[in-house]
């Protein structure tokens, strides 16, 4: 399930690049991206179990937390990190949320730092870079406020996991990303420009990358990715899966925008398959460990 979540997060270029093209601004993106998926969600819990839109104090200090940290701070830092620096930097800078992830992770859930997860993370983090500059540092511009939103925009986009997990297997999935992104809404609106969307000229096609950007690449990935956090996948090791949001972003800038894929990108590319390999069989081997240890104790 993370692994999907982080697979329909990659689409996310491709849909604002053509939105971009339709000379949106990137502030009304971001709002409709929130406001039509909470709109959305709220319909379907409607209309399939109302009881859903219950909401204790306990779930409204998290959904709210996620809300304002993990979904409008983190829109306003990565996306001025593009403006600040480029693509490229700002990607690479965000995917160094693995590593806030698991030393939040730490601190917070008490999980082991191994050594497969050590070695994960550096695949990780390295894969991305690769996959997303091709190994070319020319393709790093550097500014110093930029650099600093995109360090940021990496630990608010790490806290989604470490404000979710300790949520995710008490409430269902639907409740905790409607009130997250109803509260992302809220906190978003004095940045944002929702008129321009109607003051404009829309046709069906932008519309459709509007709805796609909503659906495609915010409500199912977010409900999938607070689904597999329910089951018990530890903090760090999801942050790490769900970098194969890398792997299809440079996989369809490749099919839709014909950009090479070959050399340091492939590298790159195998890195991140790799690490989440890596981290699924680091898992196995402490859950084998264990159980020798029980039969051993027996």
């Amino acid at each position: 399930m993370i692994a999907t979540a982080g697979a329909l997060w990659g689409t996310v270029g491709f849909l604002v690049t053509k939105l971009l093209d339709a000379k949106l601004p990137l502030s009304t993106i971001i709002f409709y991206r929130m406001f039509l998926a909470f709109f959305l969600l709220f319909f379907f819990i409607l209309f399939t179990d109302s009881s859903k839109l219950k909401i204790d104090r306990v779930l409204l200090k998290y959904v709210i937390a996620i809300g304002l940290i993990s979904q409008c701070l983190f829109n306003i830092c990565y996306f001025s990190a593009i403006k600040l620096t480029s693509i490229a930097t700002a990607v690479t800078l965000l995917y160094t949320a693995p590593i806030f992830i698991a030393i939040m992770a730490r601190v917070f859930f008490h999980e082991f730092f191994t050594k497969n997860k050590v070695l994960a993370l550096l695949l990780c983090v390295f894969g991305c870079f690769l996959a997303v500059t091709g190994g070319n540092w020319k393709n790093i511009e550097f500014s110093s406020i930029g650099i600093l939103l995109g360090i940021a925009s990496g630990i608010t986009y790490g806290s989604l996991t470490i404000f979710s997990k300790p949520i995710a297997h008490k409430y269902h999935s639907h409740t905790i990303v409607f009130y997250s992104l109803g509260f992302g809404v809220l906190f978003y609106l004095p940045f944002a420009q929702p008129m321009v969307l109607w003051q404009s000229t829309v046709n069906a096609l932008t519309w459709f990358y509007i709805l796609s950007l909503s659906i495609i690449s915010t409500i199912i990935p977010l409900l999938f990715y607070c689904a597999g956090l329910s089951m018990g996948v530890e903090a760090s090791q999801a942050g790490i899966i769900s970098t194969v949001e890398v792997v299809v972003s440079v996989i369809v800038s490749l099919f839709f925008f014909q950009e090479l894929l070959w050399g340091w990108k492939l590298m790159g590319i195998l890195m991140v398959i790799g690490s989440v390999v890596l981290v699924r069989l680091d898992k196995l081997i402490r859950i084998n460990g264990k159980d020798r240890l029980n039969n051993e104790s027996v």
